[in-house]
């Protein structure tokens, strides 16, 4: 796995960086899904690695803004997700105006 993996996520901005460093190691997952159930057809993932990702998606899901507020989540890791795939892939969202 190319993505660093912190011990902890405690803040947004650190939730932020994780994200973006997934993203742009192309080693994204659904972050409600459970780490071990993914086929990784981009990296190779060990069952560590698959525990720490869990965990982390967890410090993510319980940080203070979303503290007992699912699914109204603050911060949501699927939506930051879909804005950095749309940032690098705007062609992907746009709309046919024929």
């Amino acid at each position: 796995m190319r993505t660093f993996l912190p011990f902890r996520i405690d803040t947004v901005k650190e939730a932020k960086d994780f994200l973006t460093e997934l993203h742009d190691n192309n080693e994204t997952y659904h972050p409600e899904d459970d780490a071990h159930d993914i086929d990784w057809t981009t990296t190779t993932v060990s069952m560590e690695e698959k525990d720490r990702l869990n965990e982390l998606m967890r410090n993510i899901y319980d940080l203070p803004c979303n503290k007992d507020k699912y699914p109204d989540l603050e911060f949501d890791p699927c939506d930051f997700l879909m804005e950095l795939v749309r940032r690098d892939n705007p062609e992907l969202f746009k709309i046919d105006e024929e």
